[in-house]
C-alpha cells in the first residue's frame, strides 16, 4: 500500500524547497536514491514557484506530495496554470514525454549550448531534467479549474 510521507498544501518558496529536501536527507535511503528524489523534487518545485499562475489574491494554489510503495517513490505536484498558457504548456508535456533517452540529452545539449532562456528565466530544461531521470515515469493531468484557470497534476514515479 503507497504511503504518503510528506504532504504541503501551500505557496511554496525557496525555503520550503530547503526544508522538503532537508526532510527527504533523513530518509533511509541509499545516497544515490537519496540524491535523485532531492533533485526531482527542487525541479518540480521549482516548476511551481517559477511557472504556476497566480489567483487575484496572489496565490498559486499548489500542493506537493512525496509517497512510497514498497521501493518505489512517487512525487506529486499540483498547480494553476491559466487557461491562455495551458495549451502551451500540454504540447511542450506532451513533447518531453515522448522523447527518447537520446532526444532527451540531445534538448538539453543543445538548449545549453544556444543559452535559451524563456521569458520567465528558465533555461527549458527542468522538465527535459525531469524526463532523463525519471525515463517513462513521469506523467501529467489537466483539468478544468474555474474562470480563468486550469489546474495540472504531475505525477513522477522514482525507482
Amino acid at each position: 500500500m503507497e504511503k504518503s510521507l510528506l504532504y504541503r498544501n501551500q505557496n511554496f518558496t525557496q525555503t520550503d524547497v530547503d526544508e522538503i529536501v532537508t526532510f527527504i536527507e533523513t530518509l533511509n535511503e541509499k545516497p544515490t536514491l537519496l540524491r535523485k528524489i532531492s533533485f526531482l523534487t527542487v525541479e518540480t518545485l521549482q516548476n511551481i514557484i517559477h511557472h504556476s499562475d497566480k489567483t487575484e489574491d496572489g496565490n498559486t494554489l499548489s500542493y506537493f506530495e512525496l509517497l512510497k510503495e514498497d521501493n518505489e517513490y512517487t512525487i506529486k505536484t499540483g498547480n494553476l496554470i491559466s487557461k491562455e498558457n495551458t495549451d502551451k504548456l500540454e504540447e511542450r508535456l506532451d513533447c518531453v514525454t515522448h522523447l527518447t533517452e537520446e532526444e532527451v540529452k540531445e534538448k538539453i545539449t543543445n538548449s545549453l549550448k544556444n543559452d535559451e532562456f524563456s521569458e520567465k528565466g528558465g533555461g527549458n530544461i527542468g522538465l527535459l531534467s525531469i524526463k532523463k531521470r525519471t525515463g517513462d515515469g513521469m506523467s501529467y493531468k489537466i483539468e478544468i479549474f474555474k474562470d480563468n484557470f486550469n489546474f495540472i497534476h504531475f505525477e513522477i514515479k522514482i525507482l
